[in-house]
């Protein structure tokens, strides 16, 4: 399965940022939200993205903690290459190809631990042991904020978040083809669990202070504290 998120990936990567922006006309406030969030009183050394992709967020952390480290993960060289040329004035900055859904790291590694739109092609066993993971990772007071696609509780409101959605996509300039494209690619590689089970692994794994600052349709920023 993640070789084929790869690929797609790898495919998409030198037009994603427009693609995403059609296919999600709040992307770029759903990325502000995971950063305008993140506590206020700390300043991150050491930071890990999950699924990084072409380095949209890469750039807006950076951005906001420019002395800290960064270390980004993902599947696609093409698009690792692109987040590269985008940081490479970064000091501290770490691209690494590979598979976060079974990447380890040592405990106490990062203050913050961010993914963005990656998190849900694992499914719902994958997601619980990378929470575990990731509380492992993070330092005693580090912070985990990602932003995902969350499943509506029941079918009826799912069904309503994904025509919502669609209506949303075209009238931003997705033609029909491109939202099957995406469509496709949700039907085969992508697994959406509910807000409520997804808050209360975080707190199996671990974690104590755990919100969701931000949500509209599927789209969901949850941040998680040790």
């Amino acid at each position: 399965m993640f070789d084929d998120v790869g690929l797609f990936f790898d495919a998409l990567s030198d037009d994603y940022t427009k693609a995403i922006e059609r296919c999600f006309p709040r992307y770029r406030e759903m990325l502000w939200a995971l950063v305008d969030y993140l506590p206020a009183d700390r300043s991150f050394g050491s930071v890990l993205e999950l699924g990084c992709g072409t380095g949209n967020l890469s750039v807006a952390i950076h951005d906001a903690f420019p002395k800290a480290s960064l270390r980004v993960v993902d599947l696609s060289q093409n698009s690792l290459d692109l987040c590269q040329t985008r940081l490479e004035t970064c000091d501290g900055f770490v691209c690494e190809q590979n598979d976060f859904g079974t990447v380890e790291y040592s405990k106490g590694s990062f203050d913050l631990v961010v993914s963005s739109i990656a998190i849900h092609h694992l499914d719902s066993s994958a997601k619980q042991s990378l929470f575990k993971r990731i509380h492992d990772w993070l330092t005693e007071d580090g912070v985990l904020c990602f932003a995902d696609q969350c499943a509506g509780a029941n079918e009826e409101l799912n069904t309503r978040h994904m025509e919502n959605w669609k209506q949303l996509s075209i009238k931003a300039g997705s033609s029909e083809t491109e939202w099957d494209m995406w469509m496709q690619h949700q039907a085969e590689c992508d697994h959406h669990d509910t807000l409520p089970d997804q808050l209360d692994w975080l707190r199996d794994a671990g974690f104590t202070t755990i919100d969701c600052p931000w949500r509209f349709l599927l789209w969901t920023v949850i941040q998680a504290s040790k």
